[in-house]
């Protein structure tokens, strides 16, 4: 099956960063990107997940001690066909063994 419609992206996100944290992570961390989330008084970080930044993210993940669940890894889904199939890129399988935290996916049909 040819699913060349389909275009999966992956990141990694740290959900809870403090100031100190989302600013040193985009020093850190090439593509990183961070705001602020004004009701929670936090800032949310997303780096892309690939081959190159694996390492920097794990590295970051236990430096600087973030629990679980104030992570997770986005999968987010562009087709033009509301039928399509994607696959879900080998480096998330990889990250759940290192980074154990919920999977969230967003799906948009155009």
């Amino acid at each position: 099956m040819n699913n060349s419609n389909v275009e999966a992206e992956v990141s990694f996100r740290f959900l809870s960063l403090d100031k100190f944290q989302a600013y040193s992570l985009v020093r850190e961390i090439v593509s990183s990107t961070h705001e602020e989330h004004s009701e929670n008084k936090c800032y949310v970080a997303c780096v892309p997940l690939t081959q190159h930044n694996f390492e920097d993210i794990n590295d970051y993940y236990v430096r600087q001690r973030i629990e679980i669940e104030a992570c997770d890894i986005l999968v987010s889904v562009n087709s033009d066909s509301r039928s399509g199939i994607a696959d879900v890129p080998v480096i998330v399988n990889r990250m759940l063994k290192y980074i154990d935290c919920k999977l969230t996916f967003s799906f948009t049909a155009a």
